[in-house]
């Protein structure tokens, strides 16, 4: 892969002051020539860095030959004016100024950006367009002697994306077997741990359509955050799944010494094959490295003043229930939500949500059990609470912004409405599915 690395870009004084370029981009893989869009031409764009209570200064500008705009996936921000509006249409030659506040309470952990123009987010997303969100003070919340501990992040992503479809739109499928699994624009990086040393991760799936299972051999994940929500409680997996645009923040513990696969484990959901090497961990023995106990709990991350704003949804007084049905045409390319496809025109009748209050969703998938079709649900703005799935009850260790509606099932979820007013969307973040029809917008009021 002859493209550049992401740089990190860090917050100063309280404010992030940076610039995207959406451009155009020439590179090699295995020898061929490809154009591709990338930010800042590097595969994956930067890495921003903040903390909360920063303000973001950023100008994107647009290099392509059609419309962009970006999204701040996982942040609970404004969705309008020059926020998070992905009604923003930045046009060929154009630059658009975001300017906004994270709140002083903001959680912790992995979110990441990309475009969000509807009808070319698809393509966009795919071609390269997209990089990592960091809300840092995560490491604040474990014990001293793992607040310092080496970080290492897992961008991963399918690339080269076949551009046949942007060209022609007579593609649908991004794994057309050229493709290779990159973790931050390399294929089978190193990454290099202690035996005893515990570091953290941040895991996350920057495709639009394939699914990723990751498990490394006789370790455990200790997941401290998913989708940039801090957990509830700590807990043990010994594989990490990953929707498209699913995140984790984990702690993992060396062992022993040598070189072990991060691989695909193959299951029920994983788009690739079985024992597919992600990146390779090499554990170094020898080095005289105590072992740290990890945590089985965090404190909270806001102070005593905004918590109750993100506890347990489980007791809340529900002031609405609304049932969304999702159905997909897989020949004709139409995806539905309550018999309606999206469009901007019809943009103008959201659901509406009162700030402070409490509503219960039921989302139902109609799709048949042979088309395998599960919907990733997503919500701009505010992260929710599964409560249940296909009628159990759902045990939720915190916030999501990614939940499986299953297919030819059904899951209920808990949205909460806190701080912005503002009209934005809720869509299947199976990015196809989005930009032909299956996304609906909701309107925060006071």
């Amino acid at each position: 892969m002859h493209f550049s690395k992401p740089k990190d870009v860090w917050s100063k004084d309280g404010v992030l002051r940076t610039t995207l370029v959406a451009d155009y981009q020439a590179g090699t893989i295995d020898g061929k020539p490809i154009t591709t869009m990338l930010y800042n031409g590097s595969l994956p764009g930067p890495t921003f860095h903040v903390y909360p209570g920063d303000r973001v200064e950023l100008n994107l500008i647009n290099n392509l030959n059609e419309p962009t705009n970006l999204h701040y996936h996982g942040w609970h921000v404004s969705p309008a004016n020059n926020a998070d509006n992905i009604f923003l249409e930045v046009g060929p030659g154009k630059t658009q100024h975001y300017s906004f506040y994270i709140p002083k309470d903001h959680p912790l952990g992995t979110d990441w950006y990309h475009p969000h123009l509807h009808g070319l987010t698809y393509s966009q997303v795919n071609n390269g367009l997209s990089g990592l969100l960091v809300v840092e003070g995560l490491q604040k919340l474990l014990p001293k002697p793992l607040q310092k501990i080496t970080t290492h992040t897992f961008e991963m992503k399918d690339f080269p994306w076949d551009p046949l479809f942007t060209t022609t739109h007579n593609m649908s499928n991004t794994l057309t077997g050229h493709e290779r699994l990159t973790v931050n624009g390399e294929v089978n990086p190193v990454v290099n741990i202690k035996s005893g040393e515990t570091q953290l991760w941040r895991f996350i799936n920057m495709n639009s359509e394939s699914y990723i299972t990751v498990g490394l051999s006789g370790y455990k994940f200790h997941i401290l955050a998913e989708d940039g929500y801090p957990v509830w409680k700590v807990r043990e997996n010994n594989t990490l799944f990953l929707p498209f645009g699913k995140r984790f923040d984990v702690l993992v513990a060396g062992q022993g010494n040598g070189s072990i696969p991060l691989r695909v484990v193959n299951d029920t959901y994983s788009d690739h094959p079985d024992g597919t090497v992600v990146a390779t961990v090499h554990v170094q023995d020898n080095q005289n490295v105590k072992p740290i106990s990890l945590p089985t709990t965090l404190p909270p991350f806001a102070n005593s003043s905004s918590i109750s704003k993100w506890k347990d949804l489980s007791n809340a007084t529900i002031a609405a229930h609304r049932v969304q049905y999702w159905q997909s045409d897989d020949r004709d390319w139409i995806y539905t939500i309550n018999n309606k496809t999206f469009n901007p025109g019809n943009a103008g009748n959201p659901e509406k949500v009162k700030l402070g209050t409490v509503e219960e969703w039921k989302l139902i998938n109609l799709d048949p059990i042979q088309s395998g079709n599960f919907h990733p649900f997503h919500l701009h703005t505010n992260d929710v609470q599964v409560m249940s799935v296909n009628g159990k009850p759902y045990h939720a260790n915190g916030r999501q912004d990614i939940v499986m509606i299953p297919t030819h099932g059904e899951v209920v979820i808990r949205v909460p409405a806190y701080d912005f007013v503002g009209k934005t969307v809720y869509h299947c973040h199976l990015l196809f599915h989005e930009d032909y029809g299956m996304m609906g917008t909701v309107e925060w009021v006071k």
